[in-house]
């Protein structure tokens, strides 16, 4: 900072200590005044406000003088309004429309300790809730104090939410026993109060302040000689004080001229400040010789040029604009640039006074502004629903509504603002009309964001599901201004809500309802009026089997079938529920035994004509029930369950013949489709017991071979046809299916009770005795010994069949080959035994063939 001038600096004391001596006397005089004036002032305030207090108070007494304690005690007692409104009340509104400068008036009285108001004279500015009113706080203390003291109390100034306020507390004393029966409170606003005293005190004012304009006037002509030799002094300190502010002024002045964004002054000081260097980054030399359209953002030029055109005209005395100066870096420089009239100089008419303001903080923040406008247009746009304020009314009266809401309802926004053409309540569903105005009034009570899920009719007449989020925006006195949020359609959601509680209530294969929906139902069924509540469960016989030998579309398939079949039997009120993979269970209200006996045969028939139906099939349907009727004294579970026990014994009854139906079939389709036929097993049957004989198998092993020897390929039924009757060898890929079946016969003999024994047998009927079979390549005596005979017997019985793709072998070549591969393909023993039986057999087929 530049120091003062050294003349004005060295000794300013000296300089004017003459005018300071005379303004300190004169300030001690004045001061002196002032004080002594204000200590009168406060004094004939004071007389005056006792003199108001006192004429107030005796109004009191007078007013309580006048008022019948009789009736005081009768309406304190009865508690009769009537009474009140034809006594008390008229003199209380009387009082206060004779002395306009009351506000309010009142009786309380003290009861039991507590005090009970009686009487109000109301309405008025200090309005009290409710007749019989409301004291507040800081009056009850005073009323008690009346009350005891039993003279008239000034309260003083009372502050509430409603203004200021003073009162007078009067005791009503009864004539008779002199006791206290009520208090009368006279209300008076402060503000007229004030205004009484301050009449009175005019005249003592205007006297005070002529005083003091006196003694001012007094003073200022004391100094004002020495003041003319303090002003050499003061003009240096001003020009001081004036460079201080031109160098650290923040913002850029300049004195420009007609081209040069400044110009050389003759004492070289006050053309240029530091911030008008700093915003355009140019020192003041540099400035001289910059030319300022030269330094201008061609497309701010234009605009400049033609507000100086009108400027040096006369049309204008100053403008202002907003511009981009270059910087030397080549940075742009936002400004915003005043230029106004240079008056007092030679040269005013050339030169110009320039102020420049660096803007561009400003800017940016405008630009950032711009683009959260546009992201929140886009924002709004893009939302599924509508943003919007309206008015806390019954018809929701909208102030705004964003561009969504015609997506939403089909009506323009302007349609639904200020209700031009209808109103949001319109729109809303009628059923949820009270319920959406209940449910923002206990947002409003419990002071929480508003949620809520409810339809709306749209233009075209159809409804769509919304969801609505907002908040109550309160104004600065507490009242509400208006109600903002967003509402959304959710007409998907609510889609989805219904397809997610249908799948969870519906079975996905047939559409019956599960196990879940069977739960709940079942607690709805125990009301007596479904009494006697009879429950059917039915199974499925063997789907498990079918699915293993014709692959899980098959059992699929049916399972549907028998699904709308038992749908088809049911009546109106019985529900039917599938509620395991092949088990299905009804609830049938108002049916006993006589009404499910009829059921029974109904299925049963209807099964008899499916199979009829359906004569290509390769396996029949067979279906098993239960049934259990509720019993007085007894649960639903428990009858559920006694239903599921008798299930139970009839698949016991069922199970075996429909399997070994279902295995009957299963074969014949084999054989249909395949070059496997009954002769190959029986041929089979009849050299793995030839082996097995030999062996030493007991008896129980000989059946599980013959056993084997029959459905060893039964899993050939769920390999494709044209791999098992293809005419050429199979591709490496077709090789991969076709093995494919001794687990599909693995499985196929596992669903079978009377097959499961020999089911590992089937699965490892292919595997070598070297470990090179499939298809988990065991080897040696790991594979299972009938497995091993039957791999023996189905080679050679093979190799001398006619196959598709070759003709059947000479049993000689046959042999060979049994013996070639014992060892590696073939049980080196079973193999020995078994070319000993063909010897004994026939021995010009045994004896190794000649080359």
């Amino acid at each position: 900072m530049k120091t003062l001038p050294k003349s004005s600096a060295s000794n300013p004391v000296g300089k004017s200590s003459r005018v300071l001596r005379v303004r300190h006397y004169g300030t001690v005089i004045v001061l002196l005044v002032f004080l002594l004036s204000l200590v009168y002032l406060h004094f004939a305030w004071g007389r005056y406000e006792r003199n108001e207090i006192s004429k107030i108070i005796n109004l009191g007494d007078t007013v309580g003088a006048l008022l019948n304690t009789a009736q005081i005690r009768k309406h304190s007692n009865s508690g009769a309004e009537a009474s009140a409104e034809q006594n008390l009340y008229p003199s209380l509104i009387r009082m206060v429309k004779v002395n306009t400068s009351i506000a309010h008036a009142y009786l309380v009285e003290l009861r039991d300790g507590e005090i009970v108001f009686l009487l109000d004279s109301g309405p008025a500015p200090l309005t009290r809730k409710a007749s019989p009113g409301h004291i507040f706080q800081d009056e009850r203390i005073l009323i008690e104090t009346a009350w005891s003291s039993a003279q008239t109390t000034f309260t003083g100034t009372v502050v509430n939410s409603r203004g200021e306020w003073i009162s007078t507390l009067t005791p009503i004393r009864d004539e008779h026993t002199n006791e206290t029966v009520a208090v009368l409170g006279i209300t008076y606003p402060l503000a007229p109060w004030n205004y009484h005293i301050m009449e009175h005190i005019t005249t003592d004012v205007l006297v005070v302040l002529s005083l003091l304009i006196l003694s001012v006037g007094l003073m200022r002509i004391f100094t004002e000689h020495a003041r003319l030799r303090d002003r050499g002094d003061m003009l240096a300190r001003d020009e001081a004080l004036f460079h201080s502010v031109f160098e650290q002024a923040p913002v850029g002045i300049s004195i420009v001229g007609d081209n040069r964004i400044t110009y050389t002054s003759p004492d070289t000081r006050y053309s240029v400040n530091r911030m008008f260097e700093t915003i355009l980054g140019r020192d003041k030399a540099e400035l001289e010789q910059t030319d300022w359209q030269a330094i201008t953002h061609p497309d701010d030029l234009q605009p400049d040029l033609a507000l100086l055109a009108r400027y040096k005209a006369g049309e204008i005395d100053h403008y202002t604009l907003e511009k981009r100066f270059i910087r030397p870096n080549g940075s742009l420089v936002w400004t915003n640039l005043t230029i106004g009239s240079l008056t007092g100089s030679p040269q005013h008419g050339n030169m110009h006074l320039c102020i420049l303001e660096d803007i561009s903080a400003r800017k940016r923040a405008e630009q950032s502004l711009r683009e959260s406008e546009r992201s929140k247009t886009v924002l709004l746009s893009h939302l599924p629903g509508l943003a919007y304020r309206c008015k806390y009314d019954h018809n929701w009266t909208m102030e705004f509504v964003s561009e969504g809401c015609e997506a939403l309802t089909g009506y323009a926004p302007e349609c639904l603002v200020d209700n031009r053409d209808l109103s949001y309540n319109d729109l809303v569903a009628p059923e949820y009309r009270d319920l959406l105005w209940a449910e923002w009034e206990q947002v409003l009570h419990q002071k929480r964001h508003f949620r809520y899920e409810y339809e709306l009719i749209t233009r075209d007449g159809s409804r769509k599901w919304v969801l609505e989020l907002g908040q109550f925006i309160f104004a600065e006195d507490g009242s509400i201004a208006a109600l903002e949020g967003i509402v959304i359609d959710i007409s998907e959601q609510k889609a989805r809500e219904a397809q997610i509680t249908y799948l969870s209530e519906h079975d996905y294969l047939t559409g019956l309802n599960n196990r879940n929906y069977f739960e709940i139902e079942k607690k709805r069924f125990t009301d007596e009026r479904y009494l006697p509540l009879s429950i059917m469960v039915c199974d499925i016989n063997g789907v498990r089997l079918i699915n293993d030998a014709f692959g899980p579309a098959e059992g699929d398939r049916l399972i549907s079938d028998v699904a709308h079949m038992l749908q088809s039997l049911t009546r109106d009120g019985d529900v039917l529920c599938r509620t395991g993979g092949d088990e299905f269970t009804l609830l049938l209200p108002n049916a006993g035994e006589e009404q499910i006996d009829a059921l029974c045969q109904r299925i049963t028939h209807a099964v008899e004509r499916y199979n009829q139906s359906n004569p290509n099939r390769p396996f029949e349907a067979s279906v098993s029930f239960g049934f259990s009727t509720l019993a007085v004294g007894t649960g639903i579970d428990q009858t559920v369950a006694s239903a599921e026990e008798r299930l139970k014994h009839r698949k016991l009854l069922n199970q075996k013949s429909s399997h070994s139906a279902i295995l009957s079939s299963i074969m014949a389709t084999l054989y249909a489709r395949s070059q496997e036929t009954e002769e190959h097993g029986k041929r089979l049957t009849r050299l793995t017991r030839l082996i097995g004989e030999r062996i030493g198998l007991d008896a129980g092993t000989l059946d599980d071979l013959e056993l084997l020897s029959m459905l060893h390929d039964i899993g050939k039924v769920g390999v494709d046809d044209r791999i098992l009757n293809k005419p050429a060898h199979l591709t490496p890929d077709e090789w991969v299916l076709m093995k494919r079946h001794s687990e599909i016969g693995y499985r196929i003999a596992l669903s079978s009770p009377e097959l499961e024994h020999i089911a590992v047998y089937i699965l490892y009927h292919h595997e070598q005795w070297d470990g090179y079979g499939y298809p988990t390549g065991l080897k040696g005596e790991e594979i299972p010994l009938p497995a091993r005979i039957l791999t023996v017997a189905d080679a050679y019985d093979a190799m001398i069949e006619d196959r598709v793709y070759r003709q059947a072998m000479p049993k000689a070549d046959a042999l060979a080959e049994i013996r070639r591969c014992a060892g590696t393909q073939f049980d080196p023993d079973v193999a020995r035994i078994f070319l000993a039986l063909m010897e004994q057999a026939e021995p010009d087929a045994a004896a190794p063939p000649h080359g």
